[in-house]
């Protein structure tokens, strides 16, 4: 009787375990022929396609919607062109159409919670708080972007002076621009030394011109654009036509040298701290001394 009541609940679990097995071989394939195949599909893949089998379904939804929607409104020009930008000269290899659609994505799962609030409150009305929600999340992470994006170009314009510097070494040694842009990289921090790769990079399969002003582009300042400029003069027209025109710039370069000394007692204030408590131990014994040879004279006077 035992047997029969326990075999009544082997003998289904059994089959059943069976049957999903035999399904499971027959309509899907097992993990080393999966891994095998996706193997080869990256092979194929380009680097654009192969990002976008890394993201999720979902995320892959909202890059077909947006492929649609350029049809129609200049995302390239509204919010693309910038991100691009932004990540380009912080080092990411992620593309702003994979940025963009993480964003949408974050904001709409993060604003999922305010879709109870007409369920809790029974007015049907509050469902437009879900667009409002998802705008604002959306929002704050394109700022935290830029944000990041501000921060690293403190850290490049910290390096921008000791750059400025040894090119005007390099060139002044009749020093080719391109190995002088290989050697002063060396010893730059990670931030600028991405973008003279990308320049050196540019520099090989390019005109010198329309690479510097693509590396210009990139910083989004003023002083950048004059100084790819005197680096164009110096290709075109030798050091010496260059060396006048970093002369005339000198107050810009002058001015660029304060704002990197700026952001490096900024990121180590305790050694201006330090700084000031030498000035003042310095002007303490100067002042000792003073009065030492003061009161020395007065007796001998006595």
């Amino acid at each position: 009787m035992l047997l029969r009541f326990i075999w009544s609940f082997v003998m289904p679990f059994a089959l059943a375990l069976f049957a999903a097995i035999q399904v499971k071989k027959r309509l899907f394939t097992d993990k080393s022929t999966h891994r095998a195949i996706m193997k080869a599909k990256e092979v194929i893949m380009s680097e654009r396609e192969l990002q976008i089998s890394k993201e999720s379904a979902i995320t892959r939804y909202v890059l077909r919607i947006m492929t649609k929607i350029k049809n129609v409104l200049d995302l390239e020009h509204i919010i693309l062109s910038d991100i691009r930008n932004m990540l380009n000269q912080m080092g990411h290899n992620k593309t702003a159409e994979n940025e963009l659609a993480g964003y949408v994505v974050y904001s709409m799962t993060s604003a999922l919670p305010v879709i109870a609030v007409p369920f809790i409150t029974g007015y049907c009305g509050y469902i437009a708080l879900y667009p409002v929600a998802v705008g604002i999340v959306f929002y704050r992470k394109y700022m935290n972007l830029k944000k990041q994006y501000l921060r690293c170009q403190t850290e490049l314009v910290k390096d921008l002076p000791d750059l400025i510097d040894k090119l005007r070494i390099s060139f002044a040694s009749g020093r080719n621009y391109i190995p002088a842009f290989v050697q002063a990289r060396e010893y730059c921090g990670p931030g600028m030394r991405n973008m003279l790769d990308k320049l050196v990079n540019d520099l090989q399969c390019m005109r010198p011109a329309q690479a510097l002003d693509i590396f210009a582009d990139a910083f989004k300042l003023p002083f950048v654009t004059k100084f790819a400029s005197a680096v164009k003069i110096a290709v075109e027209y030798g050091n010496e036509a260059a060396e006048n025109y970093f002369r005339i710039i000198e107050n810009d370069i002058l001015e660029v040298r304060r704002l990197a000394i700026e952001e490096l007692t900024k990121t180590k204030p305790e050694k201006v701290y330090e700084l000031y408590l030498l000035l003042v131990f310095l002007a303490a014994g100067a002042l000792l001394i003073k009065g030492w040879e003061i009161f020395s004279q007065v007796s001998e006077i006595i």
